[in-house]
């Protein structure tokens, strides 16, 4: 790989990683507001877990430039997208249902 897109990575992940940072303390903030009302607070959660899981796929791509066993690497790359895909889609759709829950449930 060629030092400046060596380089043009290496910059991605750090503003994917600052970025994934600061989402999750908004969530963080947002969640704890909802803490007394479980079925809205899981949507929050869920959506933290799949920031949390951004924030590791950006951190394995500064660590695949000085890592030998790159295939690893690319492992937990991809099992923390699709993870993150998945927390993300459920968070919404949990919120959807917790946002239509009528005064009576």
């Amino acid at each position: 790989m060629s030092q400046m897109n060596s380089s043009l990575l290496v910059g991605m992940a750090g503003i994917g990683i600052l970025c994934s940072i600061i989402a999750i303390y908004y969530i963080t903030r947002i969640k704890s507001s909802f803490a007394a009302l479980p079925r809205l607070e899981r949507p929050w959660l869920l959506l933290e877990l799949g920031v949390a899981s951004l924030f590791v796929a950006a951190l394995t791509i500064p660590i695949e430039e000085f890592l030998i066993q790159i295939s690893l690497v690319h492992f937990v790359q991809s099992a923390s997208v699709v993870s993150a895909a998945f927390f993300i889609l459920t968070a919404m759709v949990t919120m959807k249902q917790a946002w239509t829950i009528k005064e009576t449930d």
